[in-house]
């Protein structure tokens, strides 16, 4: 099957384009020009260029194309303007819609996050597909909100017979090329005094990246699962401690022992915020408001329907997966 690829220089891009060629499929891979694209150069897919912002440059690349997978996306939670989460993920994702079916694409994958289901995400209960999905607009929800309506645009245009769409929603993903959990927890385990934010152990949705693209990879390619939306979750319980205890193993370090009060924490955060704002940096703080929220809130989510409709089942292990993602950390000299 020929299939595109969008932020295929991302993390969860570059993934899914190594598990499709691996698969057998004829890939191409959506970078911008600005793109550094050295790692797909060694995966064997063929790289096009072009921006889903940019709609004409999408026309080339999806021509003869019988699947989209659509993962670029602007992953900067809690930090940026509203405008570019905007530009970026809804209307990049409304060029792309387009662009598929002008060109008589068959499929189209869209992915999506745990975060839509917003306020229901954070409670006891886990969150299942028939959870419903209202996002509250405001600065620390832009992702979300925007993840949001790209989702409810991508499902119109299957509704309306144009396009077979199917979407997946993960947690909270890790494993190598990730630039936010993984490597904060990575860093963080680095300094000279290695504290955690508060004292909370909550659970958590995590999964490891190449889990995420097998999942993400069934829901695009099996004929029944055209038309629906696929939680990706792990079916036993995580806690964020286990994650940070599995990666300082891995990577030979000590365990956080020190706790920072939560609220010392936010407004240290804070503080940082203002200042990169002061000095008009564009790049997200090492840590901001949000992610500190995320460490002391429940997270649950019920993705047993992905495993019972697609066969899916999440392979690696937290330790196996720290375990890998420190070697990749070695390979890359840091």
């Amino acid at each position: 099957m020929k299939t595109l690829v969008t932020g295929a220089t991302g993390f969860l891009g570059s993934h899914v384009v190594e598990l499709l060629v691996e698969q057998g499929h004829e890939v191409r891979a959506l970078a911008r020009r600005t793109s550094d694209v050295g790692h797909l150069k060694n995966t064997g897919a063929s790289i096009v260029f072009g921006d889903v912002e940019d709609i004409e440059s999408l026309r080339p690349a999806v021509e003869s194309v019988d699947l989209v997978i659509h993962a670029a996306a602007r992953v900067t939670p809690g930090w940026g303007v509203w405008a570019d989460y905007e530009s970026c993920i809804i209307k990049g994702t409304e060029n792309l819609l387009q662009a598929c079916t002008k060109a008589g694409v068959s499929r189209f994958l869209q992915f999506s996050s745990l975060t839509v289901y917003d306020k229901a995400y954070y409670r006891d209960i886990p969150a299942d597909e028939s959870t419903p999905c209202e996002v509250e607009f405001k600065p620390d929800n832009y992702y979300d909100y925007a993840k949001l309506e790209a989702d409810r645009l991508a499902f119109k245009f299957h509704d309306s017979g144009s396009l077979q769409v199917s979407a997946v929603r993960p947690g909270w993903v890790y494993g190598p090329r990730d630039r936010l959990l993984s490597d904060r927890i990575y860093r963080q385990l680095h300094m000279p005094i290695v504290a955690l934010p508060g004292a909370s152990n909550p659970r958590i949705p995590l999964v490891y990246a190449t889990d995420v693209a097998d999942c993400a990879i069934r829901a695009a390619t099996i004929d029944r699962a055209a038309g629906h939306v696929y939680n990706i979750a792990p079916p036993y319980e995580v806690r964020l401690r286990d994650l940070v205890s599995a990666m300082a193993r891995a990577l030979g370090r000590p365990e956080p022992r020190i706790i920072v009060p939560f609220g010392v924490a936010y407004w240290a955060c804070a503080i940082a915020e203002m200042w990169a704002r002061l000095r008009r940096v564009k790049e997200m703080p090492y840590l901001t408001r949000s992610a500190i929220r995320y460490t002391s809130t429940e997270t649950l989510a019920d993705a047993s329907k992905a495993r019972e409709e697609l066969g899916w089942e999440p392979k690696v292990s937290v330790e196996e997966g720290t375990r890998l993602y420190a070697e990749w950390r070695r390979s890359q000299g840091s």
